[in-house]
C-alpha cells in the first residue's frame, strides 16, 4: 500500500544489487529503479535481472515503486517492460517522452502484459520524463494521453544539453521549462516532480532549487543520493501554518455560503472558489504525510 505522496524520488541504480537490497529503507517515497541511464549497455540485462529479483523478494513497505525503462525504441524497453511487469511495480517510468504515439505505445503494452499476468487491467501507473524541448513543448497532450499517466518528471540534464543552455545556480535558464511541465501537469489532473539536484553535497544549493520547485506548484523532486532526502521531504511536507489557514479557509467560506455568498474575506484578503481549492489540497497532503516513509 502505497502513501499517494509523491514528495521525493530517488533514482536507484539497477546494476547495482547493494542499493537494490538497501532501498526498502531508503525514506523516499517513490523508489525509481533505474534501468536506462547510468547503466551501461553491457550492464542491461543484468540490471534488469536484479530488479525483477528485487520486486518479487523486497518488501517495499508503504514506498510507490516505479521501474525506469529504456526507451521503447529499438526495443530494450519492450524487453523491460516484458520481465518487469509480471513483478508487479506499481508503475513504469518511460524516458525522453515526446508525443501522446509513445505514451500510447506504453499503454497497449502494459494492457496486453496486465492481461497475460492476470493484473487487474489499468493498475500499472505511467510516468513520463520530459527531457527534450519537443518533450516540453507537448507536455500537455503527454500528460493527457491516457488514464494511466501519473506524473511528469523533469529531466534537467538532458534538456539543458538539448537546448544547449548552462544554468546557473538560480535555474534561471530552465524556469519556462518548470512552468511549462507544472502547467501541463495540473491541466493533465497529474502530479509534477522536479529534477534532481547534481550538487549532491551542497545541501543549501538543494535547499534553494527546492523551495523554489515548491513555490512553482511542483510536487516533489528527485534525488540522487539517500542524504538529499531529509531536505525535499521536509520542504515537502504541509507545515502547520498551512493546515491552520486551510482550515480558516474552509470554515469561513462555509460561513460565507451561508450567507449566500461565494466569497468572503480573510485576515484582509478576498478569498473565494480557488482558495477553497487550495486549502483542500493543503488538508489532503497533510492527511496523506501521516504514515509516510520519513515518518516510519
Amino acid at each position: 500500500m502505497i502513501t499517494g505522496l509523491r514528495r521525493s524520488c530517488i533514482f536507484v541504480p539497477g546494476d547495482s544489487e547493494r542499493m537494490l537490497a538497501k532501498s526498502p529503507t531508503i525514506p523516499a517515497d517513490v523508489l525509481l529503479l533505474n534501468l536506462e541511464d547510468g547503466v551501461s549497455a553491457s550492464m542491461k540485462d543484468a540490471a534488469r535481472a536484479n530488479v525483477v529479483r528485487a520486486l518479487r523478494s523486497l518488501d517495499f513497505g508503504n514506498r510507490e515503486v516505479v521501474v525506469r525503462v529504456n526507451s521503447l525504441v529499438p526495443g530494450t524497453g519492450i524487453q523491460d517492460l516484458q520481465q518487469v511487469v509480471p513483478a508487479r511495480p506499481d508503475g513504469v517510468c518511460i524516458p525522453k517522452v515526446e508525443s501522446i504515439e509513445t505514451v500510447r505505445e506504453a499503454e497497449e503494452l502494459l494492457a496486453a502484459l496486465e492481461k497475460n499476468s492476470r493484473i487487474d487491467p489499468g493498475t500499472l501507473k505511467l510516468h513520463a520524463m520530459i527531457e527534450t524541448s519537443r518533450g516540453v513543448l507537448r507536455a500537455a497532450e503527454i500528460a493527457a494521453a491516457s488514464g494511466r499517466m501519473a506524473t511528469l518528471i523533469f529531466g534537467s540534464a538532458d534538456y539543458a544539453k538539448d537546448i544547449g543552455c548552462r544554468p546557473g545556480e538560480d535555474r534561471a535558464e530552465l524556469f519556462m521549462a518548470l512552468q511549462m511541465i507544472v502547467t501541463a501537469a495540473r491541466a493533465g489532473g497529474i502530479e509534477a516532480i522536479d529534477a534532481p539536484c547534481f550538487d549532491i553535497r551542497n545541501l543549501e544549493r538543494l535547499r534553494r532549487e527546492t523551495q523554489q520547485a515548491q513555490r512553482t506548484g511542483f510536487d516533489g523532486k528527485s534525488a540522487l543520493h539517500p542524504g538529499q532526502l531529509p531536505v525535499i521531504n521536509e520542504i515537502f511536507d504541509v507545515s502547520e501554518d498551512e493546515v491552520v489557514w486551510a482550515r480558516r479557509v474552509i470554515q469561513e467560506l462555509d460561513e460565507a455560503e451561508g450567507r449566500g455568498r461565494s466569497l468572503t474575506m480573510l485576515d484582509g484578503q478576498l478569498i473565494d472558489d480557488p482558495h477553497r481549492l487550495a486549502a483542500q489540497r493543503i488538508l489532503r497532503r497533510a492527511s496523506l504525510t501521516r504514515g509516510s516513509p520519513r515518518e516510519r
